[in-house]
């Protein structure tokens, strides 16, 4: 039973706990292969590689807790021996199930684009979308978040299991409600999954970062909006995360929009079914009563779940750079004009923003993603380059390099030592020390690859290994 409405509801209920995702990953699917050459006579300027796309299908957890069913798309280099960095784009707004980057919609291009330079590209549905049931809550922080930590996890995962090696950098980026998702991302991870990933940098693009005031304004303009289906996609989305924020679509929508609108909301529908409906001032549909309750009164339940998505009031550590158009009649400039300065106010060390010009919503994605795709490249590691400690053949053997049980030390002369088992990624999981050669028991690890780190007197080795089923 859910409890009735709350600020920080969301939040508060999906808690994000990793207790669920030991193993997330449910399945895999193989969609499309590229060569180099393919990727390049589609339009990929300057691929270094081929790949394959794949759509995962995953666990994640709603705005309850609760563990559903999520799907994204990856796409994954081939033919090379890099190390490689995982690139995540989140897409922008999407009404119908089936028009997500698992499927091939338009905005995989930007995994092929990613992945063709080099990138594990990842790229999230979202929840209610693609295989996810039920209806996608929009603009929702915690849930956007949820999604794509869960679907990196998916990622990871996979690549363990195919011998693919990742470096451990970590970009993150998305464009208008990607954008907001791809903030809401970074938080999550500084906030609750550092000792899980690390963001190397991340480039939010036209964003409503400020949902609560820059972008509420929607809600009590009186003058035409190019895209009026994003205020009915918002209620109806905040209605199914936030319990009690209303019981009945006549409660807030006018006659007959409070009949026509909850319909096309079933995954079914497009935006242009939704605003084919909607007046070109969105307002409109809209009780007067929500709407002068809504403008008087700053703790109005609608006010408070959208200060619940605000992504303005935390510090961000890891470079961040926004981008964005002054002239944008979708996503207003203003939103991350308001997240500069804030966290300009609170001291964060690398947040700046681009502005690509006085270009509107639709023109200003392409040059925004363009100018991102470059600076993840200015930033992305060389294909030699890991972030665990470099390899290093030493006095130290380690037999045998696979086993089910113990790995053997041996040393001609012998050492006190102290050995650390880390996973392909650099994280460490076992330590022990010893006074010289003898056995590391590593039958408690999953199958899988590994690296045993050996510190003594004389330095550092590290040494390959596989824990055989």
């Amino acid at each position: 039973m859910r409890t009735p409405f709350r600020p920080l509801a969301g939040i508060v209920a999906l808690g994000l706990s990793p207790v669920l995702h030991a193993q997330v990953l449910i399945s895999d699917s193989l969609l499309l292969s590229f060569t180099q050459q393919q990727l390049i006579d589609t339009g990929v300027g300057n691929a270094i590689n081929g790949i394959d796309v794949y759509r995962l299908k995953y666990w994640s957890t709603d705005a309850d807790g609760q563990p559903i069913p999520a799907s994204g798309a990856m796409m994954v280099p081939t033919a090379d021996t890099c190390y490689h960095s995982i690139a995540c784009y989140m897409h922008g707004t999407i009404l119908e199930k089936e028009g997500v980057p698992s499927r091939l919609s338009q905005e995989a291009l930007v995994g092929y684009y990613l992945s063709g330079i080099g990138f594990v590209s990842a790229l999230p549905d979202y929840l209610g979308l693609g295989d996810s049931p039920g209806l996608h809550p929009y603009v929702h922080a915690a849930t956007e978040a949820a999604a794509t930590v869960d679907l990196l996890r998916a990622v990871r995962e996979w690549c363990d299991a195919h011998g693919v090696s990742l470096n451990g950098q970590l970009f993150l980026t998305g464009y208008s409600q990607g954008g907001h998702a791809c903030m809401a991302t970074h938080r999550a991870i500084e906030q609750q999954f550092s000792n899980e990933f690390t963001v190397t940098a991340s480039a939010p693009c036209s964003g409503p970062y400020d949902v609560s005031g820059v972008q509420a304004q929607v809600m009590l303009d009186t003058v035409p909006y190019p895209a009026p289906y994003y205020l009915p996609y918002v209620v109806l989305a905040y209605a199914s995360v936030y319990p009690g924020l209303f019981n009945d679509p006549s409660e807030v929508f006018e006659s007959p929009w409070d009949s026509l609108l909850p319909p096309l909301f079933d995954g079914m529908h497009g935006a242009g079914d939704v605003d084919a409906v909607m007046p070109q001032v969105p307002s409109l549909v809209l009780k007067d009563s929500l709407l002068q309750a809504f403008a008087s009164d700053p703790q109005h339940p609608f006010r408070l779940a959208l200060a619940d998505n605000d992504l303005y009031h935390w510090t961000p550590q890891a470079p961040l750079r926004m981008y964005y158009c002054s002239a944008d009649d979708h996503v207003f400039a203003g939103n991350t004009l308001t997240a500069l300065q804030a966290f300009q106010n609170a001291g964060a060390p690398q947040v700046s923003a681009v502005d690509m010009g006085a270009l509107d919503h639709g023109a200003c994605a392409f040059p925004a993603l363009l100018a991102v795709r470059g600076w993840l490249m200015d930033l992305q590691a060389e294909c030699t380059w890991n972030n665990v400690p470099e390899l290093s053949g030493g006095s130290w053997q380690v037999l045998p390099t696979a086993t089910a049980g113990a790995l053997h030390l041996v040393h001609p002369f012998g050492t006190a030592l102290r050995w650390t088992v880390l996973d392909v990624r650099g994280a460490v999981l076992a330590a022990g020390a010893m006074r010289g050669p003898g056995p590391v028991d590593v039958s408690a690890l999953a199958p899988g690859p590994y690296l045993l780190a050996v510190d003594d007197a004389r330095g550092r080795s590290v040494h390959r290994f596989v824990r055989t089923p």
